[in-house]
């Protein structure tokens, strides 16, 4: 596959120190169960200009701990542009405490609490609501890690806070190895619906068959994400390490994207490699550009 020639900004790494904090999921993924830091990052030679860093699940009560962690790793890692911290929201206008705290960290421009292993009702129960009403007064972006099979429940979700803006986690994690797409494809166009929703093409890797090749598994879906929500609601996340690890799976990921934008505008290009996270994450600066590079 050949290299790609697209600049990124990657809206979607962990990095991790199970030394230093816990994650309790790690014991069921030995692969991952190992320090991940920004020198472990794929993105030189991958024209990567500025990274998101996505909270790692690690212990909700050491959730501030993990943000300032991050932050203090930035000296290290100057592609740093923004972080998605954990925040409870499921307390309610409790969260408000929360997201307090948070928004004295200056790198915090978004929080999560995944719904991936929630029950449908738990996205919709009244204290979800009000805290990610909260979450939206506060000037925040929600993430939303899901599976498939939740896709209308957080249409839903996504209608009932019409005010908060919404970035949809890995395409709503289509179920790629299976190759049946019909119900996450209804699903993910209930969603394009709501105007307050974005997605992050990334993680495909982790929901592939790991015996065949990516990219045929990967481009119709991209595709099929880029028809529903348009160019400029759609942005490109790695997934580093849990979908992506090495040099060349990063650079390959990327260039499948790249190529499943075949006949796209400039415009459209820019808006999902670059242009669509700068706005969603309010990130002001392009840490990894070199001086000499071209602003587009």
């Amino acid at each position: 596959m050949r290299a790609p020639s697209l600049r990124v900004i990657d809206s979607h790494v962990h990095v991790w120190d199970p030394a230093g904090l816990d994650y309790t999921w790690l014991e069921d993924a030995p692969t991952l169960n190992k320090p991940f830091l920004p020198q472990d990052l794929p993105h030189t030679g991958a024209n990567t200009r500025a990274a998101v860093f996505v909270q790692a699940d690690c212990r909700n009560d050491q959730a501030l701990q993990e943000v300032d962690w991050v932050s203090g790793l930035h000296a290290g890692w100057p592609q740093l542009a923004g972080i998605v911290a954990f925040a409870p929201i499921s307390r309610g206008d409790a969260v408000a405490e929360d997201l307090d705290q948070l928004l004295e960290r200056p790198l915090v421009r978004g929080v999560r609490q995944l719904f991936q292993d929630r029950d449908a009702s738990f996205m919709v129960d009244p204290k979800t609501l009000a805290g990610a009403r909260q979450v939206a007064a506060s000037g925040l972006v929600f993430d939303a890690c899901i599976r498939a099979g939740q896709l209308g429940a957080l249409a839903e979700f996504a209608c009932r806070v019409p005010e908060l803006l919404i970035v949809l986690d890995h395409m709503g994690k289509p179920p790629l190895a299976s190759g049946d797409l019909a119900a996450w494809s209804r699903g993910m166009r209930e969603l394009a619906g709501r105007p307050n929703v974005t997605v992050k093409i990334s993680g495909a890797g982790a929901e592939a068959d790991p015996q065949r090749p990516l990219a045929p598994q990967a481009q119709p879906v991209i595709q099929e994400t880029l028809r529903l929500f348009g160019a400029e609601r759609c942005m490109i996340g790695s997934d580093f390490p849990v979908s992506v690890t090495s040099p060349a799976a990063y650079q390959d990921w990327i260039t499948i994207v790249e190529e499943s934008m075949a006949g796209a505008s400039d415009g459209e290009r820019a808006s999902v490699t670059h242009r669509t996270a700068a706005r969603v994450y309010q990130l002001t600066e392009e840490p990894g550009q070199a001086p000499d590079q071209e602003k587009d």
